[in-house]
């Protein structure tokens, strides 16, 4: 697991990484890869790759700093220090806080879907709920939902990349076989092209370990606030009465008054009068 370290400067770890693969390389022959540069060798095949890999290496600086500010968020919202929030800290506390709600008579299961996915839009998190939910409690459930709904869109944006580093890694192997060729009539560019190639590997192997890390940390965050907050597995199951979308109590409608019908009949209600309210659903879901 990354830990908040190694998050902050993640650029730097697969600079001293890769440098590391190369002590007996003097300084002054570090590869533009090396040192996180992006390199030109004025060909338009090579020079496509080198800044499709130095994008990626740009986009990896941002991911752990994503992860970092979901766990921030959700850190203050659950009362707890930040420095203190790892995904074990925090599914504790959701629990005992779905524990404390279960005692008081609702009961929660926090559903995920698209664990594996490769698109944020394959991926869900829905709370749902049997019983009341205000106040505080419904901005515990509020806070838990949106916390697992970042992980879930993270964890597929890593999906996907692990998909990205595999293609550039095929690309550094097509290029490699077709630098001695392209390159023939300068032996220099030539030289340079293979070493950015064998560096833009053993770069590709490292960011896909740090991917790697990464996603193992987002699955275990998302996956720990479901089983902490669930205290109803069975909430939504087929057997379960149909769940209704959650929405806000209104203050309550004044009533018309009723006028007798002449006889002594039932009353009728006024003309403008509300009528009467459906029996709420024993169970319920929402979207924060």
């Amino acid at each position: 697991m990354l830990s908040r370290h190694r998050n902050a400067s993640l650029l730097i770890s697969l600079l001293l990484a890769l440098s590391a693969c190369h002590q007996t390389r003097p300084a002054n022959e570090t590869t533009p890869v090396a040192r996180g540069l992006r390199f030109v060798s004025h060909n338009p095949a090579f020079d496509m790759f080198f800044a499709d890999l130095h994008e990626e290496q740009l986009s990896m600086l941002q991911l752990p700093e994503d992860e970092r500010k979901v766990r921030k968020n959700l850190a203050q919202d659950l009362k707890i220090a930040d420095n203190t929030a790892t995904a074990m800290v925090l599914s504790e506390r959701a629990k005992a806080i779905a524990q404390a709600v279960l005692a008081q008579g609702t009961a929660l299961k926090l559903d995920i879907e698209g664990i594996d996915a490769v698109d944020e839009a394959d991926t869900s998190a829905q709370m749902r709920v049997s019983g009341n939910l205000d106040g505080e409690n419904l901005r515990f459930a509020e806070a838990i939902t949106r916390a697992a709904r970042a992980e879930l869109k993270l964890l597929a944006h890593l999906n996907a990349k692990e998909q990205t580093l595999q293609r550039l890694a095929a690309r550094a192997s097509i290029l490699e076989a077709e630098t001695d060729r392209t390159f023939a009539s300068d032996s220099k560019i030539e030289e340079a092209v293979h070493r950015n190639l064998s560096d833009a590997r053993i770069l590709i192997a490292i960011m896909d370990e740090r991917r790697f890390d990464l996603a193992v940390d987002a699955r275990r965050t998302v996956e720990r606030l479901s089983s902490g907050v669930t205290t109803n597995p069975n909430l939504g199951l087929s057997n379960e009465p149909p769940l209704v979308t959650f929405v806000r109590p209104e203050p309550p409608k004044e009533h018309a008054p009723v006028r007798a019908k002449s006889g002594g009949g039932a009353a009728a209600p006024a003309r403008g009068a509300a009528s009467k309210s459906p029996p709420e659903a024993s169970g319920q879901d929402f979207e924060p």
